[in-house]
């Protein structure tokens, strides 16, 4: 059996969390037509995702990183050459951008949703774009075999999601 610790499990499990969020979140968009939002619970799931990934953040930070960016900063890096060959100074950054992105993302979401599904086509696929791109290192590439697998299904199933949308040229 697979023993985790606490702080293993705050890391992790946040992580987890923030994702499967971001996978029901971005489906249910997918779901949503027009500019009324369909499922009710649409931009609570898409807020809590983002919340979920603060909270996975500050464990990181606090369980491995010992609140120092240098150290987060170093980290990412040495994952990305282990799993790419390749470096990435500005790793840490991008996962900055992301929390803020989606924060932003989230909250437009959270306060005007209509304004939110009438938004311009090309402000949607930036952001959304931006999102999946970080989503997939975090989720598929840099990800153990236990989480990849299931996290390409689950892009599996927005891709497919996405592809079968009849109002994917109206957006």
């Amino acid at each position: 059996m697979l023993a985790i610790n606490g702080a293993d499990l705050a890391v992790r499990g946040t992580a987890w969390l923030a994702m499967a969020s971001y996978f029901v979140g971005a489906l249910l968009l997918l779901k949503t037509p027009g500019s009324t939002p369909r499922f009710r619970g649409l931009r609570w799931v898409w807020a809590a995702g983002c919340e979920f990934y603060l909270w996975h953040m500050l464990a990181a930070f606090h369980f491995v990183h010992d609140w120092s960016h240098a150290e987060a900063m170093q980290h990412i890096n040495e994952r990305a050459i282990a799993m790419t060959g390749q470096s990435a100074p500005l790793g840490i950054w991008l996962n900055y951008a992301f929390l803020a992105v989606w924060a932003f993302d989230a909250g437009w979401l959270f306060f005007s949703p209509n304004d939110y599904l009438q938004r311009a086509k090309w402000i949607s696929r930036a952001i959304h774009g931006f999102l999946l791109f970080m989503v997939i290192n975090g989720a598929i590439i840099f990800a153990p075999p236990a989480v990849r697998w299931p996290s390409v299904v689950a892009l599996s199933v927005l891709a497919w999601a996405w592809f079968t949308n009849p109002a994917r040229e109206r957006r």
